[in-house]
């Protein structure tokens, strides 16, 4: 029995759906191809979603059929989440981040919608981890894989591939050179802004008292005419397994005191964008993204390995 025209089918529909039909006639029984064809009119007139296999069987059918459609036909997808555009790098930029969480993560902050990756535990059929992706309080996509890290990344490819038929994409060009403008802030400087803000030693400490009795009046450096060293030597913690006089930035942790002042006298300040150098570590750098979130500001992180830097800017 020949497929049958539907009666809430316009004339184009019906004639696109009918070359799908005459392409594959030779290859299908008649029930299971006008049910194929007609998954196809769904997903192409309709923006209606199946089970991912069908999908792909579907649409590596249409590659493979020489069907016309008037764009007018086509109904643009509504999207999933209102207000919600994805940020991509341009393609063949591999001088930005390319992973798919990095996009999702990006893409929700300058979109101002909440983003989670949501465990899932190990799903008790497949015995692999699982995890979802929640945008704007919505589950767009789930991913599975032996480990959750690799089940994340699953997930966000997932979402992305829903996303990107149905959302506004934006295309992302590398930023490097821009960035070479903005004011750079170094690991020394956050270090020593930590020192800076110490609390003097006060007057009952025993080496206060050993350099007063030895005529130091606790004005200016020491020596008796105070013509020595007026601040303290830096130095890490024994954690460290560093003495006095080393390099404060070896193995010396940023301070959160250190970034809250740098941040507030950005945001205080003229500057659009600021730079934190690449002799952060990667526990530094989340600091920085963390404090940079709870004052509302724009961060992300570019490079790769040891010339990985960090950039926030104002909206």
């Amino acid at each position: 029995m020949a497929a049958k025209r539907c009666l809430w089918e316009s004339d184009f529909q019906w004639k696109a759906r009918s070359q799908f039909i005459e392409t594959w006639k030779d290859h299908y029984p008649e029930d299971k191809l006008a049910a194929l064809s007609m998954v196809w009119a769904n997903m192409k007139f309709l923006s209606c979603r199946y089970p991912a296999k069908t999908e792909e069987i579907v649409s590596e059918l249409e590659s493979k059929a020489a069907i016309s459609i008037p764009d007018k036909a086509l109904r643009k997808p509504k999207p999933l989440i209102e207000n919600f555009r994805i940020y991509e790098p341009e393609e063949g930029d591999e001088s930005t981040n390319n992973n798919p969480v990095s996009i999702l993560n990006e893409s929700a902050q300058k979109s101002k919608k909440t983003i989670s990756f949501d465990d899932l535990g190990v799903n008790d059929k497949t015995g692999l981890c699982s995890c979802a992706v929640v945008i704007a309080d919505k589950v767009i996509a789930v991913g599975e894989a032996n480990g959750k890290k690799q089940a994340k990344r699953n997930a966000a490819e997932n979402a992305l591939a829903i996303l990107r038929p149905r959302q506004p994409v934006i295309r992302v060009g590398s930023r490097t050179q821009q960035h070479e403008s903005a004011p750079c802030v170094s690991k020394t400087e956050l270090v020593s802004k930590a020192y800076e803000k110490a609390p003097s030693i006060s007057d009952d400490n025993i080496g206060n008292q050993m350099l007063r009795k030895m005529g130091w009046t606790g004005i200016g450096g020491i020596g008796k005419e105070g013509q020595g060293r007026a601040e303290p030597v830096m130095a890490v913690g024994t954690d460290g397994k560093f003495g006095l006089g080393c390099d404060p930035t070896q193995g010396a942790k940023v301070k959160k005191s250190s970034v809250q002042d740098t941040l507030l006298s950005f945001i205080s300040g003229t500057d659009r964008e600021i730079k934190f150098s690449n002799e952060l570590s990667k526990e530094d750098r989340a600091l920085v993204h963390k404090i940079s979130q709870q004052y509302g500001l724009k961060h992300r992180s570019f490079g790769k390995g040891d010339d990985r830097y960090l950039v926030v800017g104002k909206d």
